[in-house]
């Protein structure tokens, strides 16, 4: 049997070896667009910082990845259609690669608004390891003194941290109300937004749209506007750098028998490439996984979510199901974390449409927790931890090293990829409820706890 995986993220990479831990045979092509292997996609604000390792950025091994699952890595091979009927798919080059069961794992491109001045030199999106190298080199030359960045989700301000921490100043443009505005609600959003501003330095205007990059060849100014008004105010800027969210590449689809997330009322794409829990498409010999594709989430709703636990996820599941086996996905679940080392932010699951929230406030700690017919559908938390000192009774901690984690813990002062790992996986994929232990593990900040109750040791003094 021949597979091909179009992609070459987190989600392909999951499923390389989810299928070859049942498949030790058959031939495994991978397409990448990108000349790189697999790399972390979510530390690409470290690339810019200059702060990881190859070791930490190639996280799968590198090369030696391919060579270990027996794999033919074809890398700056972009694949542009996929035909479905004589069981293709086609590189941008013209060449045709047959399969027996295809992986649509390409992921998503970044949205590039159409703004007038667009296409003027500085202008860039952070999306690839070549944008973060780039983004590096010119800021390192000393050619950036001032940056905007469009867009305040998570990419966006994790880029404005690392371009403040190389001395650049930094003004983050976001349209709606609150950095983060899929990942926190209003009171939070505004919580974190203005504790990281005053933290770093980093300008923010909410409610503010892009209007005009201005600049003769190079960008030198960007022209924005508060929402509901007409007076425009002007930002200087060496780099401007997009950040305005992704889609999903169905492209590749196109007028094929796969059928791509849409509104049942409208039908407009609402999403990727419709999969069911087996990761199948409509087709029974093409799967897709990661961002390209629209799953099935935890509550049995199709969902897009373009975030790194859920593509290595759906890829597990996808690599397990083509290589013969039937594995069915407990579903898909929203958890992201912003790695900031200001202040820490993290949510998981939904809260619009909650009936009920319980808030926590302790220290600098701000946690909710949504309910909807008594059960958690989402949680969200920001925070700031100061003057705490690690616990060296946590066992944690003593496996790894109290010397070394104690300087990088309280050197990033806060938990926040922890905290949120524990809540996901407590309350979403465990599906446990809120009780009254349950919530003074909550109160107290004893979030290990929750995912080990051995290990009910707190993590900070």
């Amino acid at each position: 049997m021949r597979v091909v995986v179009v992609g070459n993220g987190p989600a392909a990479s999951s499923a390389v070896e989810a299928f070859r831990k049942v498949d030790k045979e058959s031939e495994i092509i991978v397409l990448s667009e990108e000349k790189y292997p697999t790399y972390a996609p979510n530390c690409l604000e470290n690339v810019i910082r200059g702060d990881i390792s190859k070791e930490a950025l190639f996280y799968k091994g590198g090369m030696e990845f391919y060579e270990r699952h027996k794999v033919d890595f074809r890398p700056g091979k972009e694949v542009v259609r996929v035909e479905t009927k004589r069981k293709v798919v086609i590189t941008k080059d013209g060449e045709e690669i047959r399969y027996d069961r295809c992986l649509l794992a390409a992921g998503a491109s970044s949205f590039v608004p159409p703004i007038p001045g667009r296409e003027l030199e500085g202008i860039t999106t952070a999306k690839t390891l070549d944008d973060a190298l780039k983004i590096r080199e010119r800021v390192t030359s000393g050619k950036v003194r001032r940056a905007v960045v469009v867009g305040g989700g998570p990419i966006g301000v994790e880029d404005a941290e690392a371009l403040r921490r190389l001395g650049v100043e930094v003004s983050v443009v976001e349209i709606m109300d609150r950095v983060l505005p899929r990942m926190l609600d209003g009171e939070m959003g505004r919580v974190y937004g203005d504790a990281f501003s005053k933290e770093t330095g980093v300008k923010i205007l909410t409610e503010h749209e892009v209007v005009t990059f201005h600049g003769n060849g190079h960008v030198e100014a960007v022209e924005v506007r508060r929402k509901g008004t007409d007076r425009s105010e002007f930002l200087k800027a060496d780099m401007v750098i997009l950040s305005t969210g992704v889609r999903p590449r169905t492209h590749l689809v196109e007028g094929t028998d796969i059928k791509v997330h849409r509104d049942e009322k409208t039908g407009r794409p609402v999403g990727g490439i419709l999969v069911d829990e087996f990761q199948r498409t409509s087709n029974p010999d093409v799967f897709a996984a990661g961002d390209i594709a629209s799953g099935i989430d935890v509550w049995g709703n199709h969902r897009w979510i373009a975030l790194f636990p859920a593509a290595q996820q759906s890829g597990y599941v996808a690599g397990f199901n083509m290589a013969g086996k039937r594995v069915k996905s407990n579903g898909l679940v929203d958890y992201n974390a912003v790695k900031t080392s200001s202040v820490t932010a993290g949510s998981g699951g939904v809260f619009e449409g909650a009936e009920e929230e319980i808030k926590v406030e302790k220290g600098n700690y701000l946690v909710k927790v949504f309910l909807k017919e008594g059960t958690v559908i989402g949680y969200q938390f920001v925070g700031i931890p100061k003057g705490r000192k690690l616990n060296p009774k946590n066992k944690i901690l003593r496996s790894f090293g109290l010397e070394g984690w104690e300087r990088k813990v309280l050197a990033d002062r806060g938990f926040g990829l922890e905290a949120s790992g524990v809540l996901f996986h407590f309350f979403l994929k465990l599906r446990r409820t809120l009780k009254g232990v349950t919530r003074r593990a909550v109160e107290d900040l004893v979030l290990r706890s929750l995912a080990n109750p051995s290990l009910d040791v707190p993590l900070y003094l």
